[in-house]
């Protein structure tokens, strides 16, 4: 199969990802920080490399810092439901996921206020337009970095450093960046990564990043492993967001997958791939590719064809996957003004070719022509 879906989840996995995995699962599958014997202490030991080798990515200042969660969904909830509070004020986008858009409109219910600054027509926000919607109120600002549906990136630096002038804080979502482009502790006070998707890791991983002396209530509270007489969760991180079992095994497979991304230039393979592919379906008449993406992810609309039924075709008759559809994001496809037809996106990752990419582009062009 030709797999054109990495903004879904990047597959294949490396090779290393794999072996960290299994290795963990039949050699040291201790329950980490729930005991003193060997096999809970190498365990703890690689959850914590794993905490390392992300903070060393993100420039992070302290390990402590990289609170694991089950994917990017949890980690955003953590984030706006530890943060907002009844009477305070929540900035989004128009290109939000509907794990930014849920989670905050949630907080409608517990008194909080939602505020949503339109994108312009290529699916970014200006630094501008967000900074001006900020009031007395104006607790965090949430900002996807780069779009799931059409790849458009967001000035997230700017808008945090603006932001923090006005001590307002960011809530940077970066599912579809991290490791795909430059992304730091300079993008925002807290941010959310999924590990499965540009990091390479298996599936169940998620990071926050909580920025140093940030305090947040807990969303699940439960065991730590430590301080166990108390009825409280611990003050310190990341203890205070990791209530119960950590996914070890997974953890293991994330510190690879990240090593793999660093060391093997994943983010420059697919800046190539992404400008290729771009060039490709520039070619095919009947298309037209929707926003300015600066990434490998590309929004596709169909002129008198149904996306749902090209994806079908695509991957029945020519063995190509794709998505088709709202990709989980309304309020983006409002934006774009593709509510009511959808779009077929196409995301190459580092194991694709381009070769890949050209078949896949004369299939396009080969359905459409009909």
């Amino acid at each position: 199969m030709i797999y054109l879906d990495n903004a879904a989840t990047t597959f294949p996995k490396p090779q290393s990802v794999i072996d960290a995995v299994c290795d963990c699962m039949k050699n040291y599958g201790g329950n980490a920080g729930r005991g003193g014997h060997y096999l809970a202490r190498k365990s703890f030991e690689k959850v914590y490399e794993c905490r390392e080798v992300m903070a060393d990515f993100i420039k992070a200042d302290s390990p402590e810092q990289i609170i694991f969660t089950k994917n990017t969904t949890e980690a955003i909830n953590l984030a706006v439901k530890g943060i907002i509070k009844s009477g305070d004020e929540i900035i989004i986008s128009s290109m939000e996921h509907n794990s930014v858009l849920r989670s905050c409109i949630s907080m409608e219910k517990r008194g909080a206020k939602v505020k949503i600054v339109r994108a312009n027509h290529e699916g970014c926000v200006s630094a501008d337009d967000v900074i001006s919607a900020i009031t007395a109120q104006t607790r965090l600002i949430c900002i996807i970095h780069a779009s799931n549906v059409v790849g458009t990136v967001n000035p997230v630096r700017e808008i945090c450093k603006r932001a923090r002038e006005k001590n307002v804080l960011t809530l940077v979502d970066a599912a579809q960046s991290g490791g795909i482009l430059p992304v730091d502790t300079s993008c925002g006070d807290l941010i959310a990564f999924a590990g499965h998707k540009g990091l390479y890791g298996p599936f169940g991983t998620g990071v926050l990043y909580i920025r140093k002396g940030l305090k947040l209530d807990t969303l699940i509270e439960g065991g730590t492993g430590s301080l166990s007489e108390s009825a409280f969760m611990p003050e310190s991180l990341p203890e205070r967001f990791e209530a119960g079992t950590v996914n070890t095994c997974a953890i293991a497979g994330l510190c690879e997958g990240i090593k793999f991304v660093v060391n093997e230039g994943v983010a420059e393979r697919e800046a190539e791939l992404g400008a290729f592919f771009k060039e490709q379906l520039s070619t095919v008449k009947g298309i037209k590719l929707l926003g300015k993406s600066d990434t490998a992810v590309m929004g596709v609309l169909l002129k008198n064809h149904d996306c749902v039924e090209v994806a079908e075709r695509l991957d029945a008759e020519y063995n190509i996957a794709t998505r088709a559809g709202l990709h989980c994001c309304p309020m983006a496809h409002r934006t774009l003004g593709t509510i009511s037809s959808g779009l077929l996106r196409f995301s190459a990752g580092y194991f694709n070719t381009k070769d890949e990419i050209t078949t896949a582009a004369k299939a396009l062009e080969n359905i459409i022509s009909e």
